[in-house]
């Protein structure tokens, strides 16, 4: 009974061990594989970069062989023009003949000079040219900056007083407007203005002091001014408008908030 016991315990040892041979060999057999597969991977890569650098050296010195080779035919014609410009020198020809044939040389030059100068042209279309980026100075960058301004809410306002029966509906005032100007470190700290536009259903503006604001030739007629400090931080910025009794009626409004003459935000209120 026990002997029995003992082989089954070395067959299950035996195949154990078996096993975890068999997963040795193959970690073994796929690590081999996987860097196999890098090292061809690698080879590939290397031979496509190397004839990338092939192909671009063999470009540059075609490049440089033209250019060359530019500078020394114009160099030879700028000789020749010039000898033809001195009158002393055009006494070495001899008769019409070699006059002649020395004209057909600077023909043949300038005619070679010209097929050179197309290619370059051609050559100098598949070079990309270097693009600079304009330097942005402090000044510019301020001057520049915008005002960014989120959640623009708009909620009219009654003024109720203790001899009005609750049961008569009271028209509203004022309306309540409050946003939140984002943060901008390009904007100087200080004293800011704003200024709020009411318009009525009726598309009038609202201005009980008939105020106006002009700049550049542009007049913006505007209901309210808001004052505010900004320090280049997140900013919550409240303000009641005073609205006009005759232009106050019930329908949509729109609410626009200006920058100077610049709209740097609108919303609807609904007045019911």
């Amino acid at each position: 009974m026990s002997s029995k016991r003992n082989n089954n315990t070395y067959k299950v040892a035996i195949l154990l061990l078996s096993i975890f041979l068999l997963l040795v060999l193959f970690k073994s057999y796929k690590d081999n594989k996987s860097a196999k597969e890098l090292q061809d991977t690698l080879k590939q890569e290397t031979l496509i970069t190397q004839s990338q650098l092939s192909e671009i050296l063999t470009k540059y010195d075609s490049v440089s062989s033209l250019y060359n080779n530019f500078d020394e035919s114009f160099q030879d014609l700028s000789i020749k023009v010039s000898d033809l410009k001195d009158p002393k020198k055009n006494i070495k020809f001899k008769n019409l003949s070699e006059l002649n044939k020395e004209i057909d040389q600077i023909k043949d030059s300038i005619k070679i000079l010209k097929e050179k100068l197309k290619q370059i042209e051609k050559l100098r279309t598949l070079i990309k040219p270097e693009v600079k980026t304009p330097k942005i100075t402090e000044n510019t960058a301020l001057k520049d900056a915008k005002f960014e301004v989120t959640n623009l809410q708009v909620k009219g306002v009654k003024f109720l007083t203790d001899n009005k029966t609750p049961n008569k509906v009271k028209p509203i005032e004022q309306i309540r407007v409050c946003f939140t100007v984002d943060r901008n470190k390009l904007i100087s700290s200080g004293e800011k203005e704003f200024f709020v536009q009411v318009v009525n259903p009726k598309n009038d503006i609202v201005s009980v002091e008939d105020l106006t604001f002009e700049n550049n030739n542009i007049t913006l007629k505007y209901s309210k001014l808001v004052k505010f400090e900004y320090q280049q931080q997140i900013t919550d910025v409240c303000s009641y408008v005073d609205l006009e009794k005759n232009k106050t009626v019930k329908g949509r409004y729109i609410v626009n908030l200006y920058s100077g003459t610049t709209k740097i935000s609108s919303t609807i209120f609904n007045y019911n």
